[in-house]
């Protein structure tokens, strides 16, 4: 999404381009993992996560902000709306109330953030080797391609081509794919400078 949208102005126009961010980013971690590149893959697959929640939030704000308290709904109006990465949990837990379930793929996005900066640095992160990254970039995926679900007032031919795009680039990234084959022995090596973090 190019430029600054601002939710209070626009809630359905900022809703729609979040979603739709989410669907791309999340075609482009496929697309990184074919590459062999994994921690590029976990950052996509983070930032669509990251899109998709600050869309469920805008979308529910009324209902999440009903019953909490003046410090909580001024949170929620000028930085929750956002999905910022260390109120996640917290807004999980808030979707999870109104019966969105995202509180696991949350998780999982969070595992993905710490390995996209730290590799397979066993001080710092989950992951023993490069399927397990992958199955849990998967899992991301098939999470996205269910939005429909929360946004069917949303979904349009443009949203539907692009779930449709991540559900056959789905299909081809098997683990047995020989560029992924070859990240296992990228988990012994020195972690690459592939990937500079963007805030």
């Amino acid at each position: 999404m190019e430029g600054y949208l601002d939710y209070k102005s626009d809630s359905k126009g900022y809703i729609y381009a979040k979603l739709y961010d989410s669907l791309v980013e999340g075609k482009q971690a496929l697309e990184m993992i074919q590459k062999g590149l994994l921690q590029n893959a976990s950052s996509k697959a983070f930032l669509s996560v990251k899109s998709a929640v600050s869309a469920l939030v805008v979308k529910n704000l009324n209902e999440i902000i009903k019953l909490k308290d003046e410090k909580e709904k001024y949170w929620y109006e000028n930085v929750g709306y956002s999905a910022p990465t260390t109120g996640l949990i917290g807004i999980s837990k808030d979707l999870k109330k109104l019966g969105i379930d995202a509180e696991n793929v949350i998780r999982i996005a969070l595992t993905l953030h710490k390995f996209s900066y730290n590799g397979f640095d066993p001080n710092f992160v989950d992951y023993r080797n490069s399927e397990e990254v992958i199955d849990d970039v998967k899992e991301v995926i098939e999470w996205l391609i269910n939005l429909k679900y929360y946004f069917d007032d949303f979904w349009d031919e443009k949203l539907e081509k692009a779930k449709k795009d991540l559900e056959e680039l789905l299909k081809k990234c098997s683990v047995n794919h020989p560029l992924l084959i070859r990240n296992f022995a990228y988990m012994h090596s020195v972690i690459r400078h592939e990937y500079v973090p963007a805030f």
